[in-house]
């Protein structure tokens, strides 16, 4: 008999031959109809059997669909060229690849020995943002790229450690004691960081006393302090090359990112450049004099190419804040609403009303923008239709900035909590409106001005002259009982979390049960 992975049972070939042989021996008629059949040319056996079918029963033909099924199936990845089979059996999954492994022995020294479990962890690093942040930062990512220093089983009970590192690092953003860093810049005059930006070296901060600086992530020390402005640095945004930053004093300066010179200074505004954005070789900025400026910088998003496009007005009050993608420019100002352009032709396309008081902030990504505002209201609106998807209460005072991905919203207010959202939970109209805020923090002492955050941390500003990171990566080093060492065997000792035990006798069963 044969058991499939599905449960079912078919019978052995060679068991029904050996059958068969003895059927035939003891009825001779039977052999010589069977010595006819093989007289015959294919096409003639073939629509004798289809004929032979028509006559039998439901039950019979059951009987021999189970004996031909043994017959259909043939182990391709066996007999193919070795790379052929690594290649087919790379595209799969972690399950997949778990279920492909207990096939046969052939079929796992391929997987073992082609490093596919090697392979499928560069996979999700290449397009998955969340390992490739998870493997800088706990160390694993350059292995990867030393396939000859560890041995091929290393990379397969690597992979249910980085599962679960997530997993629990999920479970981090909901109720776990979250560990945070601080760094007093010490502004001597005037106390405040209005605006931040941050990458996994380092953080750049606009202040209330004119300057940008810039800090080193792993040291919380300050590496660079760029002076330039003549008013508060209320905006900015860098990419590996620039920062472009606005100030009060109605300037947009241009400095580069590795010697903290300033390349160039445009005045256009007339008044105090509250927000700005870049991509794609444009550039849009918007200010307290009502307008909104749309600038081209070349393909390369080039310092030296930034030129006026157009002027987009129509707002009574001051825009305080702009997004846009390839389809939309969509801006937000203290008249209450929010308004819709093309990108391309920078023409007036709809406006969003419905929050009752002055719009601090934004995010438009896709069809959703969320907004938040000093009627201390968070509302998502469908941009193509303009409608209002959900709103969200629970701030005291103004909202003054968000942030949202896939999962999450992030809000930071003027009464220096910032509270964290499920997103799902938010554009589901059947939720209940206490079940959508996750999480609430507290650990600034003035108003919360700025945050960014990723899948591992949030890092904010606030008037109390600090920035904060927050950390969500679990306390715990799943790693740390990890023992490998180059040419060595991998195993995994258990620890008192009881997460996974893995050793080189027991591996299989372990990796089959986590996946």
């Amino acid at each position: 008999m044969v058991v499939t992975r599905s449960g079912a049972i078919f019978s052995n070939p060679s068991a029904d031959n050996d059958e068969s042989a003895k059927k035939l021996k003891s009825d001779p008629e039977m052999g010589e109809m069977l010595d006819t059949f093989r007289g015959w040319e294919e096409e003639t056996q073939t629509d004798f059997v289809k004929d032979l079918l028509k006559e039998m029963r439901h039950q019979q033909h059951w009987s021999i669909e189970q004996a031909l099924r043994p017959y259909l199936l043939r182990d391709f990845i066996s007999s193919l060229p070795v790379y052929v089979s690594e290649h087919i059996l790379s595209y799969l999954d972690a399950s997949s690849l778990c279920l492909a492994e207990q096939v046969s022995k052939r079929w796992r020294s391929i997987i073992i020995n082609g490093h596919l479990w090697r392979r499928l962890i560069i996979r999700n690093v290449n397009t998955l943002e969340i390992w490739r942040r998870c493997g800088k930062l706990r160390g694993w990512l350059p292995q990867l790229y030393r396939p000859g220093e560890y041995p091929c089983e290393f990379y397969r009970e690597l992979y249910p450690k980085i599962v679960h590192d997530l997993k629990m690092t999920n479970t981090m953003w909901k109720d776990g004691e979250i560990q945070f860093r601080k760094i007093d810049c010490a502004s001597h005059d005037s106390k405040g960081v209005y605006c931040l930006q941050y990458d996994d070296e380092k953080i750049i901060s606009g202040l209330r006393d004119n300057t940008i600086k810039i800090w080193d992530l792993r040291t919380l020390k300050n590496t660079m302090t760029l002076t330039g402005h003549t008013g508060s640095v209320l905006c900015m945004q860098y990419n590996e090359d620039i920062i472009i930053t606005g100030s009060s004093d109605a300037s947009i300066r241009v400095w580069d990112v590795k010697t903290g010179e300033q390349i160039t200074m445009m005045i256009h505004h007339c008044d105090a450049v509250l927000h700005l954005r870049f991509e794609d070789g444009i550039m849009v900025s918007c200010s307290k004099d009502r307008t909104i400026a749309v600038w081209t910088m070349g393909k390369t998003n080039s310092a030296h190419s930034i030129v006026m496009k157009h002027a987009l007005v129509g707002h009574r009050a001051a825009v305080n804040v702009v997004d846009f993608d390839k389809k939309y420019i969509v801006s937000a100002s203290g008249d209450r609403t929010i308004k819709v352009w093309g990108t391309e032709s920078c023409e007036f396309v709809r406006t969003l009303s419905g929050h009752t008081r002055g719009i601090a902030c934004l995010q438009y990504r896709g069809s959703l923008v969320v907004s938040g505002s000093s009627d201390c209201t968070i509302k998502l609106w469908d941009v193509e239709v303009g409608v209002i998807l959900r709103t969200l209460e629970g701030h005291d005072e103004l909202v003054r900035c968000i942030r949202f991905d896939s999962n999450r919203i992030v809000s930071g207010a003027y009464d220096g909590r910032i509270k964290v959202w499920d997103l799902e939970a938010a554009l589901d109209p059947r939720c209940a409106a206490n079940q959508i805020c996750i999480r609430t923090i507290s650990e600034h002492k003035g108003r919360v001005f700025r945050l960014q955050f990723d899948q591992f941390q949030i890092v904010s500003s606030s008037h109390d002259d600090t920035i904060v990171i927050f950390d969500f990566l679990s306390p715990h080093d799943y790693y740390s009982d990890f023992k490998c060492l180059p040419g060595g065997s991998p195993a995994l000792v258990s620890d008192c979390s009881g997460i996974m035990r893995l050793d080189s006798a027991n591996s299989l069963d372990s990796l089959d049960s986590a996946c």
